[in-house]
């Protein structure tokens, strides 16, 4: 399908920013810093993928409403020293990675590029569900603040993708209607289904999950196909 919409919503992480290794880079400085790797019978790739596993775990309940954003900041360091089996200052390695990792500016590949294309034709939106404070630290971060028209977030609007209210509000702030916007995003269930759910049409950028998505790419620059401005060019 070919779209020519009158607002394009990104969803941040995992999507223009690249999450995974921003996280990597930051968890392996400070078990470094910390001494972890000499205290843990873990090599650090296994302390990387158990940090990784518990905070998926938690941001699944935070996104299901389970647990608050304190309970999750609280709870993930000290389940992760518990798990890699050392004792040591969860609270201050939770204030370093919280500080350093919004400040790291790796991009998942092509997201630059994109955002310059699209943003002399099309109103951006960045829509995400991370937290108010961390998110306009990355967005400065990245260099890519100029190219969007506004961060909307769930804390903002008091609601998370995929709850209806949460892509109302977005539409609202766009001043378009639902089959006038376009959603891009990595989350199947969080921005795809959410975003259909409020009848906006949506491309699921799919590097791993499972999807029932109709549209999906797995190179961002191929959200040009499906765009008016762009689709009788070469990309």
């Amino acid at each position: 399908m070919i779209f020519q919409p009158k607002a394009i919503f990104f969803d941040w992480d995992h999507t223009l920013w690249d999450h995974d290794r921003n996280s990597q880079e930051v968890i392996i400085e400070l078990v470094e810093e910390f001494g972890l790797d000499k205290q843990s019978p873990l090599p650090v790739s296994s302390i990387w993928e158990t940090y990784q596993q518990i905070n998926t775990a938690l941001w699944d309940d935070y996104q299901m409403g389970l647990i608050s954003q304190n309970e999750l900041r609280e709870s993930r360091f000290l389940r992760f020293f518990q798990a890699i089996q050392v004792q040591g200052p969860a609270d201050t390695f939770s204030e370093q990675f919280l500080f350093r990792t919004p400040r790291k500016t790796h991009l998942m590949e092509g997201a630059q590029e994109l955002l310059e294309a699209l943003s002399p034709h099309y109103p951006i939106y960045i829509l995400t569900n991370g937290f108010e404070d961390i998110q306009h630290i990355k967005v400065a971060s990245s260099g890519l603040g100029h190219h969007f028209k506004e961060l909307i977030t769930s804390q903002g609007v008091g609601a998370k993708k995929p709850e209806l209210a949460f892509f109302e509000h977005a539409l609202q702030r766009a001043n378009c209607q639902a089959h006038e916007a376009l959603m891009v995003g990595d989350n199947w269930h969080a921005d795809i289904h959410g975003a259909n759910q409020a009848g906006i049409p949506a491309i699921h950028y799919n590097l791993s999950d499972a999807s029932k998505a109709i549209w999906q790419i797995s190179d961002l620059k191929l959200v040009k196909n499906h765009l008016e401005i762009y689709s009788n060019k070469d990309n």
